[in-house]
């Protein structure tokens, strides 16, 4: 690295560590990983890894953060290109749109390389409280994000007594727990099959809507006889 600026070098050694964190996490397990183990994969001495991080959970913290920007610049890509695509289709193609493309980008982005599955659906919630923390962090802002989407679709949600944002983690969390388990079964049904039940919550929420009454029309309704 003779010629390379410090701060540039220190880039690349943590770069370094970064991906030997991957292998090693993403196949292992954390909580079977050891610091010479990761410094082994990057061909770095212990030196250089206490460098960039003061202790393995620092590592993985910064493995998990890494993955979550590439999934989420992912996630808000596709669904810029299907809004553009869909802005003026019928609310039914549009949550199709929509919610298949984001639930596409989550499913490829941990079928495509299983080590990132174990680090963020797995590992990531059972660690530490500092981890732990991070989870929630992420979860609450993918959560925000499923109710910006919602509330474009179903803008008159107030009038209908319906808190989006209960709906949001609703169906946030069910996207995550589908993806866990299809990582569990190794990857097993197929990608389509999983897409095509996981959309289908999507679709069932917007069949149903159409349902609700708004507030002052239920409470004035009669009850049935």
């Amino acid at each position: 690295m003779k010629g390379v600026p410090m701060q540039e070098r220190t880039a690349q050694r943590r770069a370094l560590l970064l991906d030997a964190a991957l292998e090693a996490f993403g196949t292992r397990g954390f909580h079977a990983v050891t610091v010479r183990e990761i410094c082994a994969g990057a061909r770095l001495t212990e030196r250089y890894f206490y460098e960039s991080f003061k202790s393995l959970e620092a590592l993985f913290s910064a493995l998990y953060l890494m993955l979550n920007d590439q999934l989420k610049h992912a996630t808000l890509t596709a669904l810029m290109v299907a809004q553009m695509k869909t802005a003026a289709s019928p609310d039914r193609e549009r949550i199709d749109a929509l919610a298949g493309a984001g639930l596409r980008v989550l499913l490829e982005f941990i079928r495509d390389d299983p080590r990132r599955a174990r680090v963020m659906l797995i590992d990531a919630i059972s660690i530490s409280h500092g981890v732990g923390q991070i989870s929630g962090q992420i979860t609450r802002e993918y959560a925000e994000l499923t109710q910006q989407f919602i509330e474009q679709l179903f803008p008159d949600a107030d009038a209908r007594g319906i808190d989006i944002g209960v709906i949001a983690t609703g169906l946030l969390g069910a996207n995550i727990h589908i993806a866990t388990q299809w990582v569990r079964d190794g990857f097993k049904p197929s990608f389509e099959v999983v897409l095509r039940n996981n959309l289908a919550i999507y679709q069932a929420l917007s069949a149903f809507w159409p349902k609700l009454q708004p507030l002052d029309t239920a409470a004035n309704a009669k009850p049935p006889v």
